[in-house]
């Protein structure tokens, strides 16, 4: 049972309030860390740093294994327009996607571990910096640190307001994709708008390109639609498992200098997502293939980049059984999806070290991630904290 001395629930709520009035970007979070440190420091635990502001903490139980608990710890360039006492006082700068939250539930818990006595196994909590930009995950798993410590099942929780508030979500397998963005640029011949001829038309390329490209991905079973059902002349071919599912999207796409100049350049920035290394390398195939086909047919120059970006977010398929009963326990309640979710997370890189399973934690407001007015009862990181005490018991 919770030692019910410690008001866990005043601890969550102080903690996120806390935490979301300084959020910080990327590795470069001097406030974020001098909070966390301003808590562990006061807990029997030995500090690991590593990844620019990074933390983890390792609370030695005497035993062989070790249990890993993530919380990412970078906030967002938005500037906030709740009016509430804890509003981010950091100016463009907001934890619009839950992270401060994050943070206060395993920074809870390990002020819980350090109440104990005996537990079945150790803990290492880990703060991971850089999870918004690049590389956060990857340079943790890099380190050592998980070796170090004979890390042998890895949990963590990420705020999902279109779940009930408190209630847990997950699946086993696939729960969310590979993602990478993309980088076009097409090069043509810069002309007078009344002699288009004598030029070559980046600008139309372009927008020949990316019909193209979403009428070829069209094709594809379980490509996400582009339109709303009935709207658009792209079909809509169902895939065969939730985990078919593929995304190509250009979001941007920039060309021209002048209303009477046909363009030279066109610049097209967007994102892919495949839930396997197979369906991802289809996808930036097809990029690429129907890029030179563009650039053969209008006798253009192009040129076609992508990121590493992130590995699917897969659920150990034998932890999660293995957890299937704690989950089922909750007070709160527990939802298994029937399909993947699209967004992407670097939690999966610690998959490829340890069994891992992800968690999503409902606030049930529907104020969508990375939204200017996000925001969240703290009394719903009960539901989190509850989770991680009982992966623990």
């Amino acid at each position: 049972m919770i030692n019910t001395e410690t008001n866990y629930e005043e601890l969550l709520k102080n903690h996120r309030r806390s935490l979301h009035k300084i959020p910080e970007l990327d590795r470069d979070l001097p406030q974020t860390k001098r909070y966390l440190l301003s808590v562990l420091e006061q807990l029997n635990c030995k500090m690991t740093f590593l990844c620019g502001s990074g933390i983890c903490a390792y609370f030695d139980k005497g035993r062989k294994e070790t249990y890993g608990f993530r919380a990412d710890m970078d906030g967002l360039p938005i500037q906030e327009t709740n009016n509430c006492s804890y509003r981010s006082v950091h100016e463009n700068k907001m934890h619009a996607c839950g992270h401060d939250g994050h943070m206060a539930m395993v920074l809870t818990l390990g002020q819980y571990v350090d109440t104990l006595d005996e537990l079945k196994c150790n803990v290492l909590l880990i703060f991971q910096p850089a999870e918004e930009t690049l590389g956060g995950a990857k340079e943790i798993c890099e380190s050592g640190v998980l070796e170090k410590y004979n890390v042998t099942k890895i949990f963590g929780i990420h705020m999902w307001p279109f779940i009930e508030a408190g209630k847990i979500a997950s699946r086993p397998n696939a729960l969310m994709p590979k993602s990478a963005e993309i980088n076009i640029d097409i090069y043509g011949k810069a002309a007078h708008g009344t002699a288009p001829y004598e030029g070559n038309d980046a600008l139309y390329i372009g927008a020949d390109y990316l019909n193209k490209v979403y009428r070829k991905h069209s094709q594809i079973p379980g490509a996400v639609p582009r339109f709303p059902e009935g709207i658009g002349d792209l079909p809509r071919i169902p895939g065969k498992d939730p985990e078919d599912k593929t995304i190509i999207h250009i979001g941007k796409m920039t060309s021209g200098y002048a209303r009477n100049i046909v363009s030279d350049y066109t610049h097209l920035l967007g994102t892919v997502r495949a839930f396997s290394e197979e369906k991802f390398q289809m996808i930036i195939r097809l990029l690429k293939e129907t890029l030179k086909q563009i650039s053969n047919e209008y006798n253009c120059k192009t040129n076609f980049s992508n990121s590493d970006g992130y590995p699917p977010v897969i659920n150990d398929p034998d932890l999660y059984r293995e957890i299937r009963p704690v989950l089922d326990s909750l007070p709160s309640g527990y939802e298994e999806f029937s399909e993947p979710l699209v967004i992407s997370e670097d939690f999966s890189f610690y998959g490829h070290y340890a069994p891992a399973v992800f968690f999503l934690l409902g606030t049930g407001t529907g104020i969508s991630l990375h939204s200017v007015n996000f925001d969240f009862d703290e009394k719903v990181l009960l539901g989190g904290f509850e989770l991680y005490r009982r992966l623990l018991a």
